[in-house]
């Protein structure tokens, strides 16, 4: 009896324990939200591994620090990492994300059918979530080739997220609306691929901009990737490295801000 008296306490105990480690696993995860959003990637590591208790590697570890790796570029060690986080992950909408992760590293890598592979599978997990569909417009865009597909897919993201519920904290508010950003400044490559009316893309592009706002650069700097990209098709060369210039500004370091740069110097060679 004398134990049965005591197991309130020792419940008493875990969860207290388990509050305590859940409360530092929170501290660390918005530490290396906020380093993410300045685009400090180096900082962004270093903070990552406050998620290792005794030399452990849990999923969420190895998530955050794969996608901090494909920021940098380090695109070998960022699939590595995310195929692990993968395969340990059990719950489904966090298996979608990292499968989405992980196709955004092989498009990185230009391995084009296996990144293909993973949004259709992200898009048959979750035919309601935006993600999968708009990976897939830039990756046709990116390759240049079936642009009424890619037109269809940004609509589908596009209709997805306008369609979402987001939760009510600031994290999913957050959440909700770059990744909206994110679909409409695809919609707007795509629209200006498909020789749509330019004052189209620049709706879905003063959308955009407007939803992401002005606190998570590397979201900031691929939107202007999209936009730079949306400007060249439409022959305003000047609005094009405009946006070019903003992306390699804003991220330096990131994967869209290199993008950004390595587009301006193959088309303008002799600047």
């Amino acid at each position: 009896m004398a134990l049965l008296w005591l197991l309130p306490i020792w419940i008493l105990a875990f969860g207290l324990l388990v509050a305590r480690r859940m409360a530092r696993k929170l501290q660390v995860l918005d530490a290396q939200l906020a380093a993410y959003r300045r685009g400090d990637y180096y900082g962004q590591l270093q903070i990552i591994e406050g998620f290792r208790t005794r030399g452990s590697e849990p999923r969420h570890y190895l998530f955050f620090r794969g996608a901090a790796c494909f920021e940098l570029g380090r695109l070998g060690e960022a699939e590595q990492l995310i195929r692990r986080s993968l395969s340990l992950e059990t719950r489904p909408a966090e298996k979608t994300i990292c499968r989405d992760q992980l196709g955004r590293v092989l498009m990185q890598q230009e391995r084009w059918d296996e990144a293909a592979a993973c949004f259709r599978e992200c898009i048959a997990e979750s035919p309601r979530r935006g993600g999968g569909y708009y990976a897939m417009a830039e990756l046709l865009l990116r390759r240049d080739e079936q642009p009424e597909a890619a037109l269809a897919a940004a609509r589908s993201a596009v209709a997805a997220e306008r369609a979402e519920k987001p939760s009510r904290d600031r994290l999913g508010k957050e959440s909700h609306n770059l990744n909206l950003a994110e679909s409409l400044a695809v919609l707007a490559w795509a629209l200006a691929r498909n020789h749509a009316d330019p004052a189209e893309v620049e709706n879905a592009l003063n959308e955009a901009f407007a939803a992401c706002g002005q606190a998570a650069k590397p979201i900031l700097a691929q939107l202007h990737f999209y936009a730079g990209r949306a400007c060249a098709l439409l022959g305003d060369a000047a609005g094009s490295a405009s946006h070019f210039q903003s992306a390699a500004d804003l991220d330096p370091l990131g994967n869209y801000g290199r993008l950004a740069q390595s587009v301006w110097a193959t088309s303008h060679p002799q600047a």
